[in-house]
């Protein structure tokens, strides 16, 4: 491959192959029981002769607790193959084709307000963001950092413990956290970070009450808003809001699991959780229904769901989830953005029951930063959102979904990654 050279100011910075990164999670597998390797090998040798897994496993676990050895299997062949077909029954009629949809005329009124919201996915701690500060979103800063609000998934806790390394494996689901350093590159540039950071997901309880407080206090701080996590379980069913240019913002959050990860049966504090994937049951939407009721009663203009569910490495949303996310649309939700199959899904518009709303779904924005190189690992969405408010009625104008991508560079002689607009 040729490199090429790029001068930024006095600094160099080299484009490197993304062969720098492991392609796959399935390249960084360390699987410790012997009769286990051989297993995967022969299951997933055969799935790729007879692509049984081509499409979704029906009735595959998404939840640790509910794994069984069949569901681990599923997991390690599609994070090698990711599963490109979509579940029979899938109703794709109303998907974004495109990149940028006009949802409403603009009102023509001097005195309306404006917003601009943007929405970025999961942000997992990878070795190379640190050396990178203000480098890691310098290409995209316009799209995070300049909008009136903006909102990422983080996963990867803050902690002052010695660090964990990522290791996928038997050994148990691996352990996500990072430094108050790497936090700062993970979610800032030049001095601007993030507004609100997500923190109701699988990853939370990593580093135990200690990386709970760690990262609510890095959030504290720095006047990031944080979702998903409360004070005592009397909250859980309370929407966080936020106001801006006139604008009142009101957020459901929830994850689907914590990995089978509790806080001491002591400890008041926790994290908006349901079942949202269970293979035994359809999606609780009790608690995200109770948030909106809330955000409603609290006369929030737009109302905000953040949902942290689905299946890893499948690039279509299940049924079930479409359902749900149409059902709390009709509720009264008005966007929802959703992560964690750490690949990008589709974008729904989906038209209201009643008819008098188009609510934006983004079943999966992807990841926004993590360590893998293939090119559905690394691209992900930062959906932008255009909303006015004109007298008291407030409405979306337009949306556009972005596709960014991180790859390896060296700059000044370090390795680093960097989110790249994808230009096709």
């Amino acid at each position: 491959m040729v490199c090429m050279s790029v001068r930024q100011g006095a600094r160099k910075l080299k484009a490197t192959p993304l062969s720098l990164l492991p392609n796959t999670p399935s390249e960084t597998l360390n699987i410790s029981n012997p009769v286990l390797k051989v297993i995967l090998s022969v299951v997933g040798k055969t799935a790729e002769t007879f692509g049984f897994w081509r499409a979704p496993r029906k009735g595959a676990a998404s939840d640790l607790p509910e794994m069984g050895l069949l569901d681990n299997l599923y997991w390690v062949y599609k994070c090698k193959n990711l599963v490109a077909l979509p579940e029979p029954g899938l109703d794709q009629s109303e998907f974004m084709t495109g990149r940028e949809v006009q949802l409403a005329p603009e009102a023509q009124d001097e005195f309306a307000s404006r917003l601009t919201l943007s929405f970025a996915g999961d942000i997992i701690r990878t070795h190379r963001a640190e050396p990178a500060k203000n480098e890691v979103y310098a290409p995209i800063k316009d799209l995070l950092f300049d909008a009136d609000i903006s909102i990422a998934n983080y996963e990867s806790p803050v902690t002052t413990q010695p660090l964990v390394n990522e290791v996928i494996g038997d050994a148990g689901p691996p352990t996500e956290c990072a430094s108050e350093a790497q936090f700062e590159a993970l979610t800032s540039h030049d001095g601007k970070y993030i507004d609100v950071l997500n923190l109701a997901n699988n990853h939370i309880f990593d580093m135990g009450v200690e990386g709970v407080e760690t990262t609510l206090a890095a959030l504290s701080e720095r006047d990031i808003m944080p979702l998903g996590v409360f004070e005592d379980a009397a909250q859980s069913t309370v929407a966080r809001t936020l106001e801006k240019n006139g604008i009142k913002l009101g957020f459901a959050t929830c994850t689907f699991g914590t990995n089978g990860h509790a806080l001491p049966d002591n400890e008041k504090r926790g994290v908006n959780l349901a079942k949202l994937t269970s293979k035994h049951e359809a999606p609780d939407l009790k608690l995200l229904k109770a948030q909106v009721s809330h955000a409603q009663e609290l006369g929030c203009d737009l109302v905000i769901a953040v949902i942290h569910w689905g299946h890893e490495f499948e690039l279509f949303p299940r049924r079930a989830q479409q359902l749900a996310a149409q059902e709390l649309a009709d509720f009264g939700a008005d966007i929802i953005v959703c992560h964690h199959p750490h690949v990008a899904q589709p974008i729904q518009l989906y038209r209201t029951r009643s008819g008098d709303r188009t609510v934006p779904i983004a079943y999966s924005l992807g990841s926004l930063l993590w360590g893998f190189s293939h090119e559905k690992i690394a691209t992900s969405i930062i959906l932008q959102v255009d909303v006015q408010k004109s007298q008291d009625r407030t409405f979306l104008t337009g949306i556009k979904a972005t596709p960014v991508r991180w790859q390896a560079e060296e700059l000044d002689g370090k390795f680093i990654q960097r989110v790249n607009r994808v230009s096709t």
